[in-house]
């Protein structure tokens, strides 16, 4: 019975030796790995990659090539066959952006590139990495792509379109950016520097500037918060005493997210705070200049003019307290102090272009319900 219990425990000693030499050898099997998506990063200094630096011609700032959609601020648009243009028009830098492409016969869109680092309102232009580089690219689903077909002649414009994706705190929230169709452009609307209400001669930060405030109030318009509250609110119509209706709010809402041109200017606070109506979208310097640490009147009321609302109604001016100005301005004052907003004080790029904290005026109400202009 001794000699049989101990071939037993051998026995089972060797099965366990056996079992743990096969765990090993299983462990240090090599892992097969896809191809990896190459990587970019555009942190030029160059004057060809920067956008809206100081110094930069007004014609080019202006150009309808600036004007960008606030739900794909990473923009990548094929450029021709072979060459395409990679542009932050945010001033905050992005990092760890995978750019996804959308090929024409290709079922699954692709992992094209990855973008470490592109600083605030860089732009450059790039041959596409597979014709001088790898062929083989992962689809979102993981699966190997090759792209060699591509290598020669490369693909036609009109056959591919990108998109940005990512998982930072910053992408996540430009990415809910994508129910807004808000396609801001700046403006000199006073190029002959003629006495009216345009300011004369806007310069690159301000428009650096403003480029912020755009996308910020477009997030405004993606907040349940903030749609809950601006429904909910009494808000007067432009007859100057009939309410709005919950539905005539929503559709509002609805109407203010679909937005699509808009022609962004400076006015001469000598004379107006704010100029607005259709595509037409006018403030003061100092709404862009202090837009991450204080909320002012003039944006709000003028969206007001460009949902078409006139001066009887509380969408453009409150009427006890009450209607769409003190509600966007205490939201906003609220999204600041929780640094919800994608343009914030500590992640905006040029920190010297921030003024230095100032005191709030109490009259800068009433000023600007002296001299404000509707344009119809």
């Amino acid at each position: 019975m001794k000699t049989k219990s101990t071939l037993l425990k051998r026995l089972t000693v060797l099965s366990l030796l056996l079992l743990t030499i096969g765990c090993k050898k299983k462990e240090m099997e090599p892992v097969e790995t896809g191809p990896t998506t190459p990587a970019y990063s555009f942190t030029g200094t160059t004057a060809d990659e920067l956008m809206f630096e100081d110094g930069e011609a007004m014609s080019v700032m202006t150009n309808e090539s600036r004007r960008f959609n606030v739900n794909n601020v990473l923009r990548v648009t094929a450029v021709n066959n072979t060459t395409i243009e990679v542009a932050n028009f945010a001033p905050v830098d992005i990092t760890d952006a995978t750019i996804l492409a959308t090929i024409k016969g290709q079922p699954q869109k692709i992992q094209l590139l990855h973008i470490g680092t592109i600083k605030g309102h860089r732009i450059k232009q790039i041959p596409y990495p597979f014709i001088g580089g790898q062929t083989e690219y992962l689809d979102v689903n993981g699966k190997t792509v090759d792209l060699s077909a591509y290598k020669t002649n490369g693909i036609f414009p009109a056959d591919i379109s990108f998109e940005f994706s990512g998982t930072t705190p910053l992408i996540e929230k430009l990415k809910k950016l994508s129910i807004i169709k808000w396609q801001p452009k700046m403006h000199d609307f006073d190029p002959d520097n003629l006495d009216n209400n345009w300011l004369d001669e806007p310069t690159a930060k301000q428009f650096r500037m403003f480029t912020g405030f755009m996308i910020n109030f477009a997030y405004m318009y993606t907040d349940a918060t903030m749609k809950s509250r601006i429904v909910n609110e009494y808000v007067i119509g432009n007859d100057g005493v009939t309410p709005l209706t919950t539905a005539e709010k929503e559709a509002d809402w609805i109407k203010a997210q679909t937005r699509t041109q808009i022609n962004c200017g400076l006015t001469d606070t000598r004379k107006v705070t704010g100029l607005g109506g259709g595509s037409t979208f006018g403030i003061a310097d100092w709404v862009t200049l202090n837009f991450m640490t204080e909320s002012y009147t003039t944006p709000f009321h003028e969206m007001g003019h460009v949902l078409g609302y006139n001066h009887s109604s509380s969408m453009t001016y409150p009427q006890n307290n009450r209607g769409n100005v003190p509600v966007f301005m205490a939201r906003q004052n609220e999204m600041n102090a929780a640094k919800d907003f994608p343009v914030r004080l500590d992640n905006y790029y040029k920190p010297d272009d921030i003024p230095s904290p100032k005191p709030k005026s109490t009259g800068l109400v009433r000023m600007e319900k002296m001299s404000d202009r509707c344009i119809q």
